[in-house]
């Protein structure tokens, strides 16, 4: 059910050149089991025009901007500003539902209960295509200690909004605001310190999978890097060190090299250069994200 004049749901999607994957999780979503109506919201920015046929040929509400304007946080209120539901579900563009229960679960907890501002949904690596050795999520890949602190800090949660869910009231009493980057660590900070609870939902996943050559890696983690600053988790030169000489990760390359799993070389030197990239990340300027 989808393009009822009063849902209860809204699913904002960001998208630009989102492609055929993007198609795929258009999809997805409209094949989804839910006992109450639902929209989707596209707001695109700057699209070719066949990506827009595309997103055309499904029952959205499609909303454009110019490119020149997209902002990660902005973007995001603008679309949660035009959307109709009471529960607002962000979802990424190339964040494939997993299956037809994916919607249900991720509202599901702000349903059942107001103790909760929003949901977590989860995130795992696609089963049967490419994907990087040390993933793209999880541990094995953010294992250095502003994410590690960030996760304890927040009771195992780094919200993203790859997959998530927000009370239309909560987020009316916190929007997002500008910001380049990490506009979901920004709001899970802000939501956290009036008192606002996040509810973990696993099973409320999405495929999320991304393949790093060695320039897209470095542009990655520096992006991380700067991100942290903006919200102010600092990673310092000590924490860089220790997370460079921690073995553990070495360990797993090994095993990596042995089974013939290790097959390029951003994958080969991502647990040498991941702490410095971050560290480096950190200290550059706002340019950065041009």
């Amino acid at each position: 059910m989808a393009a009822d004049p009063e849902p209860e749901v809204s699913v904002i999607i960001p998208a630009k050149n989102g492609g055929a994957l993007f198609g795929k999780v258009l999809e997805k979503i409209f094949v989804q089991k839910v006992p109450f109506p639902f929209e989707v919201l596209v707001v695109d920015s700057g699209s070719r025009e066949e990506d827009l046929r595309m997103i055309r040929s499904h029952p959205v509400r499609l909303h454009q901007i110019p490119a020149r304007e997209f902002n990660h946080g902005l973007t995001r209120d603008l679309g949660a500003s035009i959307a109709l539901g009471k529960y607002l579900v962000f979802l990424n563009q190339d964040a494939v539902p997993c299956n037809e229960h994916w919607l249900a679960r991720v509202v599901e907890p702000l349903q059942a209960s107001d103790e909760f501002a929003a949901v977590q949904g989860g995130q795992r690596e696609i089963d049967d295509g490419p994907r990087f050795f040390w993933h793209s999520m999880g541990a094995r890949f953010y294992f250095t200690r502003e994410s590690e602190g960030w996760i304890k800090r927040y009771h195992g949660i780094g919200f993203s909004t790859v997959n998530a869910a927000i009370r239309r009231s909560a987020w009316e009493a916190c929007p997002f605001g500008e910001t380049v980057m990490m506009e979901d660590k920004k709001w899970q900070r802000a939501a956290t310190e009036r008192g606002l609870k996040i509810a973990d939902r696993p099973d409320a996943t999405v495929y999320h999978t991304h393949v790093y050559d060695f320039r897209g890696l470095s542009r990655r983690c520096q992006q991380e890097g700067f991100g942290w600053r903006l919200v102010g988790e600092r990673y310092r030169l000590w924490d860089m060190i220790r997370d460079t000489a921690s073995w553990p990760k070495y360990r797993e390359l090994l095993r990596g090299l042995r089974a013939r799993q290790v097959r390029t070389l951003a994958e080969f030197l991502f647990p040498f250069l991941r702490p410095w990239l971050v560290f480096k990340g950190g200290r550059l300027n706002r340019r950065f994200t041009s």
